[in-house]
């Protein structure tokens, strides 16, 4: 069943950082070509070379990504997950961040700091059911893996 979900991709890359690791594994993990990431080019604090990265997947290709996502974490992550779903929550969207680093290894571990941060909406009319329809939808995802 196609849903009406949107998920987005936003992470930062440093001036030392190579755009071709982080496309790299977007490709082969979740089948998203280059030409899908928006490039927005920064000034740093000291003058350096900031990019900001953002990839907006919708409909059906959002569902096939969610499931592909849901099948490459690990279950007691997993599980940590769906436990504090509420603390992932904000305005109606669920996020959650990796680590940019394993990513580039093509793992996923949560991680807060310099993060890839993944951002999944899917329209919940009523406020007190969010938390339960994002529980729902990572699960019946993660059932099928």
């Amino acid at each position: 069943m196609t849903r009406n979900i949107v998920v987005k991709i936003d992470l930062i890359l440093r001036a030392t950082e190579d755009f071709q690791k982080i496309a790299d594994p977007l490709n082969d993990l979740f089948a998203i070509e280059m030409e899908e990431i928006t490039k927005q080019e920064l000034s740093g604090h000291f003058g350096n070379t900031i990019l900001m990265l953002h990839v907006e997947i919708k409909k059906k290709r959002a569902d096939q990504f969610i499931k592909k996502l849901v099948s490459l974490i690990p279950r007691n992550t997993m599980n940590e997950l769906l436990m504090n779903i509420e603390e992932r929550i904000f305005e109606s969207s669920l996020y959650m961040r990796f680590s940019k680093q394993n990513f580039v290894k093509k793992i996923l571990a949560v991680e807060d700091k310099d993060p890839i941060r993944i951002a999944i909406y899917t329209p919940t009319y009523v406020k007190k059911e969010i938390p339960d329809t994002y529980r729902k939808l990572l699960n019946e995802n993660y059932d099928k893996t």
